[in-house]
């Protein structure tokens, strides 16, 4: 036996490797191989072994004990130790509700998930009998761990949605909207309080209307939208033109209840994918409501702007009233009429010329004075009835569209300036211009290419337009405008008054699309304040970030529906026929260059990579080089469709079978 001296030592003893031990907490990350790491809030990687990562999930925060691998034999002397992670406990989950497609191995089924950021989630997981929910092999499926693996290295996974078989018209659209974490409806809770709004006689923000029944409001939109968001009326006057905005008015229906201004931020947007679209407010009723249907009376927000014949708006106001639209017209229809002067009616002829007269002069002024984005090629996809690409047409911006555009932009000026005056906490929408960490790249960059524009104060109005514009009108043979995009800032929300450089105006929001964008609703709560109601509550601070995750999930979902339908149309050509396509270089990095096919505006990846000649990468001219030949933004080259296994969500993969321009030959002249 030992005695009490040595039971003394070997107590301290474990105390001492007790004490000595580091306890963490990080996040899971998987690889490829059956190990993993734990990736600490110090940035250190801890390694986790097979038989631990059995316990959890990539993107699991977990609790672990650190310490020292046992030696191993051919370890080298006084090699310092590999740090291992020993699970503690599970701290949470991220994985609560993701997609995946059904799998099966003798009677046995599975779900090989896909979770958006966990590429390495590569495991397959259990589906129970009773769990299955109809779901058959090869099926794309919405589920939820209902057994987490911690315990016993065992995960269950439940299906609460079959959302179809490959073959399903549209599932790159349910899939993808699924993926992204976007519902198709609102919470039943959410549609009761909306029923219970709807239902309600009167309007609910309190403010007296006037009656604008007796004018003429024209809507002009696309055939088939059903949540109609605003409407025009423009006659002439002595000074130019008096054009009234009529804007659809949930909040009048809706207003005091800010749950439901909640639930609508959450869901951000309308969702529009290519052959169906997610409406940001499903529920039926209340899009008649408050949609401006031909021939109802409707509630609407009313921006009245008195136009110059220069294009100014030298008057504006803000009020509420009651509108009757008098026709409803498509752009096709008003296009027809605009080029080839075919009538609408007797009634509309005159209103549709008098508001191409004011929205030209309106844009006009623009051009003059502000910044206005390039008019750009727009394509069409035509789908077959499995709703795949059938055929693509390139069609200019029709005259119609630019035309309800330019009044739109007027009346968000308007809205922007009322609740300033009203000092109203906007949002805003702010663009800052350069980047305030990538300030002294653009000088440095306007010094080498544009030294004229380098004294111009880049964080002013008139600085950011100055050097935007002159970079426009360059004739210098590099793209200058297009590679000074890498220096601008993202637009983004603001509760204060702040400028859009990237407009070059003072203030700026958008307020006309209230039926289809939670910030247009929310500015109109901020109006409804502004103009008095006192019980329409305006939305707090918090659901700007709802609202900027919402906007993330779409474009996350509608980009990857875009891959995957832009890779089946590719797919189906390079089995007919390999072709070669001429292509545009758009974007470029030290690993490759993005492209835009001329003919069909579709986009994809070359990746320099994986060719055998090393490039360098010129930030400064944008452009990658090896011995024997260049690329450099806006090159035009001829590549060819790379059919891959990877994710059918992934931009599609092209390879250059002509090279771009030799080092020897210039680059080309084309201006952004």
């Amino acid at each position: 036996m030992l005695d009490r001296d040595t039971l003394a030592q070997l107590q301290g003893l474990k105390n001492q490797i007790e004490a000595d031990k580091e306890y963490a907490e990080g996040t899971v990350k998987g690889t490829r191989s059956r190990f993993g790491f734990v990736v600490l809030d110090d940035r250190r990687e801890i390694f986790l072994t097979p038989d631990s990562m059995q316990h959890v999930l990539p993107g699991d925060r977990v609790a672990i004990c650190i310490k020292p691998s046992p030696p191993k034999p051919k370890d080298k002397k006084g090699a310092k130790p590999q740090l291992i992670a020993e699970l503690e406990r599970l701290v949470v989950s991220p994985h609560k509700r993701f997609v995946g497609q059904i799998m099966t191995k003798g009677k046995a089924v599975f779900v090989c998930p896909d979770i958006p950021d966990q590429p390495n989630l590569t495991r397959w997981l259990f589906v129970p009998p009773k769990s299955i929910n109809g779901a058959q092999a090869g099926d794309f499926v919405q589920c939820e761990i209902i057994k987490h693996p911690f315990k016993d290295g065992k995960p269950a996974v439940k299906v609460l949605r079959v959302l179809g078989p490959e073959s399903k018209p549209s599932i790159e659209n349910d899939y993808c909207a699924a993926r992204a974490g976007i519902d198709l409806a609102l919470s039943s809770t959410t549609e009761a309080r909306i029923e219970k709004c709807a239902s309600m006689e009167g309007l609910q923000d309190g403010l007296e209307r006037e009656d604008l029944t007796s004018i003429a409001f024209l809507t002009i939109d696309s055939p088939n939208t059903v949540d109609i968001d605003d409407a025009l009326s423009v006659t002439r006057t002595e000074k130019g033109w008096r054009l009234t905005v009529a804007i659809a008015d949930p909040t009048a229906l809706l207003g005091s209840d800010p749950d439901i201004t909640q639930a609508l931020a959450q869901r951000g947007t309308s969702h529009y994918f290519h052959g169906s679209a997610i409406p940001m407010i499903p529920f039926a009723p209340l899009q008649h409501q408050a949609s401006l249907v031909a021939g109802e009376e409707r509630p609407a927000v009313i921006c009245a702007l008195e136009v110059d014949q220069h294009g100014a708006v030298t008057e504006s106001a803000i009020s509420v009233a009651t509108i009757k639209v008098a026709a409803r017209l498509n752009y096709q229809e008003v296009e027809d009429y605009l080029t080839d002067e075919k009538p609408t009616s007797s009634n509309e002829d005159a209103q549709i010329a008098t508001l191409n007269d004011c929205a030209s002069a309106l844009r006009q002024h623009r051009v003059d004075t502000q910044l206005v984005m390039e008019t750009r090629t727009e394509y069409r996809w035509q789908l077959d009835a499995d709703k795949q690409i059938q055929a693509i047409e390139a069609r200019e911006k029709l005259q119609s569209q630019l035309m309800v555009e330019e009044c739109m932009v007027a009346a968000n000026v308007a809205v922007a300036n009322f609740l300033t005056d009203k000092e109203r906490p906007g949002p805003f929408i702010a663009h800052a211009g350069f980047r305030a960490d990538r300030l002294n790249e653009a000088k440095e960059f306007l010094n080498r290419y544009a030294p004229e524009l380098a004294e111009q104060p880049l964080q002013e109005l008139t600085g950011f337009r100055a050097v935007i514009g002159g970079l426009n009108s360059s004739e210098h043979p590099l793209p200058l405008r297009s590679m000074v995009n890498r220096f601008l800032s993202r637009a983004s929300f603001s509760v204060k008054p702040a400028p859009h450089m990237g407009m070059s105006l003072p203030l700026y929001t958008t307020a006309t699309s209230p039926l289809r964008k939670a910030l247009d609703y929310c500015v109109h709560l901020q109006i409804k304040a502004a103009l008095g109601s006192t019980s329409v509550a305006t939305a707090s601070a918090s659901v700007f970030d709802l609202i900027n995750q919402a906007m993330a999930k779409n474009r996350q979902a509608t980009n990857a529906a875009q891959h995957w339908l832009t890779k089946n149309y590719l797919n189906r050509l390079h089995g007919e026929n390999s072709q070669i396509f001429e292509a545009e270089i758009i974007h470029i990095s030290p690993s490759g260059f993005n492209v835009k096919l001329v003919e069909s505006g579709l986009e994809g990846v070359v990746d320099l990579r994986k060719y055998p000649e090393k490039f360098s990468f010129d930030k400064w001219k944008m452009a990658l080089k090896s011995q024997s030949r260049e690329f450099v933004l806006r090159d035009q080259v001829s590549v060819t469709y790379t059919p891959d296994d990877e994710s059918k969500l992934q931009a599609p993969g092209f390879t250059v079978v002509m090279t771009g321009v030799s080092n020897e030959t210039s680059s080309s002249t084309t201006t952004a």
